[in-house]
């Protein structure tokens, strides 16, 4: 299953400047169920990376907030 939904390149990484109250209130804003438990636990794992990973998965399932 993941390769039939993996892209051919991976996003490039990308800094935030928000923090991690902020995306998380983005993820609950966003309401589903799946962004919010991945948001939840990539702020657990903490540091910069997981942070990212956690706006992306925000992004990639809701408009884009700027």
């Amino acid at each position: 299953m993941t390769a039939a939904y993996t892209p051919v390149e991976a996003a490039p990484y990308e800094a935030t400047s928000l923090t991690p109250e902020e995306v998380f209130a983005r993820a609950a804003a966003h309401g589903d169920d799946h962004t919010i438990k991945f948001t939840d636990t990539a702020l657990d794992v903490g540091g910069p990376l997981a942070l990212a990973a956690a706006v992306r998965s925000v992004e990639l399932n809701a408009p884009v907030f700027r």
